[in-house]
């Protein structure tokens, strides 16, 4: 009797055991599955962005016939289209590698901080990641800063490339940079900097071909022929129907770039202009890198 009644205490002490740590468990995974979806709902319902398709199916309608630059300093120009009949926003920076004046780096941490950290002139986020035990914590390819390893490569995915010119006996200063479709071991070799996006876009001025055209915040950066000038594209999502990588392709070309790839957007997608957000809405996820601009010039200065 007394070996049943102990059997039937831990039974029920077993139990409780059980339900105390399958409350919190529940709680914390109806946490995340309300936030997750929260986070994955469309800004615009399924009729609006298929109104919006339909407008954009016409070039005309997301890319002007002429760019009008608003200079932010030496080597840096910035461009903000909107449409509210769409509705579409959207940015792009214009950047002169060529510009002693100006450095380019890749960052650990998000885009506030790093903007924080760095004072960087301007700054959007790069490499996707992945999420373990809700932490968003691994990157899902290359990220090498100055020559440290940070991330792995993923050869399906692209990247963007880029170093000092002096450290490559190349006069005059500035940076140079290229954009391989494929983070192989032979594309990355001599690289200093290599940061990992999803993939390309345009390549040698023929728009890349996708089977799905979802419309969605997008990051992306493209190349002019001499690699001397880099555009940053920047679409929001926030009061506007986003782009497809087709759309995108379509504004790298008509920008005047050769090649361009995409980089992680939806509710990653940050860019920093002049240390601020310049986006209508804040990322729902902080990246783990970024790329950034430094400027030995003020603001609104140096422009002669």
């Amino acid at each position: 009797m007394i070996q049943n009644h102990s059997n039937g205490f831990c039974l029920r002490a077993s139990v409780n055991v059980r339900r105390f740590f399958f409350l919190p468990a529940s709680l914390i995974l109806l946490f995340c599955s309300i936030f997750v979806s929260c986070a994955s709902l469309p800004q615009q319902s399924p009729e609006a962005l298929s109104a919006a398709q339909e407008k954009l199916s016409l070039e005309s309608s997301y890319i002007p016939s002429r760019f009008e630059w608003s200079p932010l300093c030496r080597g840096i120009d910035t461009f903000r289209f909107e449409d509210t009949d769409i509705p579409l926003v959207y940015h792009v920076v214009r950047i002169d590698l060529s510009e002693p004046s100006l450095s380019l780096a890749c960052v650990k941490g998000s885009v506030p901080s790093v903007v924080k950290k760095t004072s960087a002139i301007v700054a959007f986020n790069a490499t996707q990641f992945e999420s373990k035990f809700f932490v968003f914590n691994r990157l899902k390819g290359v990220f090498r800063m100055d020559g440290e390893e940070i991330g792995m490569p993923v050869e399906k995915y692209c990247a963007l490339l880029f170093d000092s010119s002096l450290a490559n006996g190349a006069c005059g200063g500035g940076f140079r940079a290229s954009i391989v479709e494929s983070q192989t071991e032979e594309a990355l070799l001599g690289w200093k900097n290599a940061v990992g996006g999803f993939f390309v876009v345009l390549k040698d001025g023929v728009p890349c071909q996708f089977k799905v055209q979802s419309l969605r915040a997008r990051v992306g950066v493209g190349l002019t022929e001499d690699a001397k000038t880099m555009y940053v594209l920047v679409v929001e999502e926030n009061k506007s129907c986003g782009l497809s990588y087709g759309h995108c392709a379509l504004l790298f070309k008509a920008l005047g770039c050769k090649d361009a790839m995409e980089f992680d957007g939806g509710h990653s997608t940050a860019l920093y202009v002049g240390g601020k957000s310049v986006l209508l809405g804040y990322p729902w996820r902080s990246s783990l890198n970024a790329i950034v601009v430094l400027s030995d010039c003020s603001l609104g200065k140096g422009m002669e």
